[in-house]
């Protein structure tokens, strides 16, 4: 998909003329325009696009930045960034976010965000096994977490990486 053309605007389009593009498009095919009508699921399909091609454009560098933060376990400056988009509708920040709660200890919340990144985004397959791998290791972190006099927000195991524990190995998340 090339979101360029899905948006109709060129490749050096400014920012505002990105977000311009993508209202007009969410305007001409809302949902409550097209409900219980036959081109219903062509609104769907077309919205779909657009909010895709949108988030890779506008928020597609953040995301990148973000992930690498994420890798290099500068989780702090990773949340930061996270929480000045505060985009909770965007399934890649709940994605990140997930890995920022994971490396927290705070599992609940970490599953919930990967949760809604899925129905978000239920075709992404990185997500689905991210939380296929997370209900695997949820009782390893458990245990880790559980031990005596370790606190969840040290760095000494992380999901990402695969962590420190023995057992662990390098079954990283990310």
């Amino acid at each position: 998909m090339d979101p360029y053309k899905v948006l109709g605007i060129h490749q050096n389009s400014s920012e505002e003329e990105i977000k311009k593009a993508y209202k007009n498009i969410v305007s001409q095919y809302s949902l409550t325009k097209y409900q219980d009508t036959p081109n219903e699921a062509l609104a769907k399909n077309i919205l779909s696009d657009a909010n895709d091609s949108y988030e890779l454009l506008v928020n597609g560098n953040i995301y990148k930045e973000i992930r690498n933060l994420i890798d290099t376990k500068n989780f702090v400056i990773a949340e930061t960034k996270l929480n000045i988009i505060d985009d909770k509708n965007s399934p890649e920040w709940n994605y990140l976010k997930c890995f920022v709660f994971l490396n927290k200890g705070w599992f609940d919340s970490a599953v919930s965000h990967l949760t809604t990144a899925i129905e978000l985004n239920p075709d992404n397959f990185e997500y689905i096994d991210s939380l296929n791998t997370l209900k695997t290791r949820a009782p390893e972190f458990a245990n880790y977490y559980n031990q005596e006099n370790v606190q969840p927000n040290t760095n000494n195991m992380n999901a990402c990486g695969g962590g420190s524990s023995p057992s662990s190995g390098n079954k990283g998340m990310c």
